[in-house]
């Protein structure tokens, strides 16, 4: 399954099936590469941009699906940032 960007209280929240995550800011201006892991635990959060990843298997996931609004890819970018 591809990754999945839902838009709650207007920040992005990635929802993923790999356990290991970078988030470099998108954009043209961006924020240093930051490396996380979801190997034990169901959530992080980039400590530059705020970007939330979820792990997609998990509770917290079904709640992001029901209360986040689904971004097309083009929507996505720097969204909420």
């Amino acid at each position: 399954m591809a990754d999945q960007v839902f838009l709650v209280n207007d920040r992005e929240v990635v929802l993923t099936t790999q356990r290991h995550v970078r988030c470099d800011g998108d954009g043209p201006l961006g924020h240093p590469r930051e490396f996380m892991t979801l190997e034990h635990a169901e959530e992080v959060v980039c400590k530059y941009c705020g970007r939330r990843f979820v792990r997609a298997d998990g509770a917290l996931a079904e709640t992001v699906r029901r209360e986040g609004q689904l971004l097309t890819p083009g929507e996505a970018s720097g969204r909420g940032r």
